[in-house]
């Protein structure tokens, strides 16, 4: 029920409570808009007053929180107000976030929140946290924490994510490059020792199937020499290197971080590595398991049990979807979305969208359809020589992309295939 209560018919009193109850909405709005609104944004901050922090946040449990976190705090000392800004927002309830993830175009933002609930919110995902302070002259300390109110502003505060070039920690570390006069940048152009790739796999090793299936997913796009200043699209190397780096200030050479601290360790977490750890071994074994089961498979279709022509059959379509799916996702996403890094990618000669035919194809052999033994020994032959194929191109200098884990765990499987019906061809079966 509505009710307007500038418009009711009542006497002096109820009229003084209406008044007192306008007066009171006003004051909590007015109270509501101080909170909301930071003192450094309503000129009643000084820039001697203003303090600002990066927050690292180490990884978490979950893919999104793999590679950490980066996060600013500002704070003004006098007032004893802190804000916690934070670039890396995004919502699964975004309308089409699902169709935009897949195309390459996914939406984030900018928020600020009260700083102590999102340290505690962080701490409870127990994640390491550290802390630096920045030690940037006043105007400029003032200057940045007046961007970053104006930043979160509706009309700002969204952002294209890219995960290499665009995200929580390149938008702080270009706005600290605005704030030194872009002396952070200058002086963090040498080659960094890692590639975007080995990078990443620092983070993902531990997983053995998403390490596999990113680097399949990832072109040589991420295997060129990359600097120092690109290497800090992750929160950690961003940590590391504002730690080391040193602002001229006319003439007054200043550290840029005065003091660091930890402000919550984390329990029971590895450290992450310097160098990714390889998986190569892995993917060997992975790959020659599946060509073993596929050799034992086959000798015993020769002896014409349908029993083993139904597993046989039903082992191809296995290997379909386990390789013929991803590689159907990379050929849609290097074909058809702005996921740059997916682009030419060489492991489209190893699994690509007529690999998920052996599903159908390797149903039908298990069922004993005539048209399968035809078509699923020549989709093999084609795979194997694709396969050999790219061996042979990796000895040009343009097929540099690192993709051995892939190779390494697919190509016994075609050569395993390929020959069982081979054999079972010659053997007229």
């Amino acid at each position: 029920m509505n009710i307007n209560i500038t418009n009711c018919n009542c006497g002096d009193d109820d009229k003084m409570k209406v008044y007192a109850l306008k007066i009171c909405i006003c004051i909590l709005l007015f109270i509501s808009f101080v909170y909301c609104v930071p003192p450094w944004i309503l000129g009643d901050s000084k820039a001697d007053n203003i303090q600002i922090k990066l927050v690292t946040i180490g990884p978490g449990d979950e893919l999104t929180m793999w590679w950490g976190h980066n996060a600013v705090i500002v704070e003004d000392t006098s007032l004893k107000i802190s804000k916690f800004y934070n670039y890396g927002l995004f919502s699964f309830d975004q309308e089409n976030f699902l169709l935009n993830f897949a195309r390459g175009r996914l939406i984030f933002w900018v928020g600020d929140s009260d700083t102590y609930k999102a340290l505690t919110y962080y701490r409870s995902l127990n994640r390491n946290i550290r802390i630096q302070i920045v030690d940037l002259p006043a105007e400029k300390r003032f200057e940045m924490a007046k961007f970053l109110a104006i930043n979160v502003l509706p009309e700002n505060k969204y952002y294209l994510y890219d995960h290499y070039r665009d995200n929580c920690a390149t938008r702080v570390r270009d706005l600290l490059d605005r704030l030194t006069d872009h002396q952070f940048r200058n002086n963090t152009q040498d080659i960094n020792s890692l590639t975007f790739r080995q990078h990443i796999r620092r983070f993902t090793y531990h997983t053995y199937l998403m390490d596999w299936l990113l680097e399949f997913l990832m072109s040589d796009v991420i295997d060129k020499p990359i600097s120092r200043w690109q290497a800090m699209f992750l929160p950690m190397e961003l940590e590391k290197h504002i730690g080391e780096f040193i602002y001229n200030d006319h003439g007054n050479k200043i550290a840029i971080i005065k003091n660091s601290y930890i402000y919550y360790a984390a329990k029971n977490r590895d450290p992450v590595p310097s160098r990714p750890p390889g998986n190569i071994f892995k993917g060997m074994i992975t790959g020659c398991i599946l060509a073993v089961i596929t050799i034992i498979l086959a000798s015993y279709l020769q002896k014409g049990n349908k029993i083993y022509i139904k597993l046989f059959g039903f082992y191809n379509s296995f290997i379909g979807l386990i390789f013929g799916i991803p590689g159907l996702a990379l050929f849609l996403l290097s074909s058809f979305t702005d996921h740059t890094v997916t682009y030419y990618n060489e492991n489209l000669f190893l699994a690509n969208p007529l690999t998920i035919l052996l599903i159908p194809l390797g149903i039908m052999f298990a069922y004993e359809n005539k048209f399968s033994y035809k078509w699923l020994p020549l989709l093999w032959y084609v795979h194997a020589f694709s396969d050999i194929l790219l061996l042979i191109l990796k000895l040009l200098p343009a097929f540099d992309q690192d993709n051995w884990l892939a190779i390494i765990s697919i190509l016994p499987v075609s050569l395993a295939f390929s020959l069982s019906f081979f054999v079972l061809h010659l053997s007229d079966l």
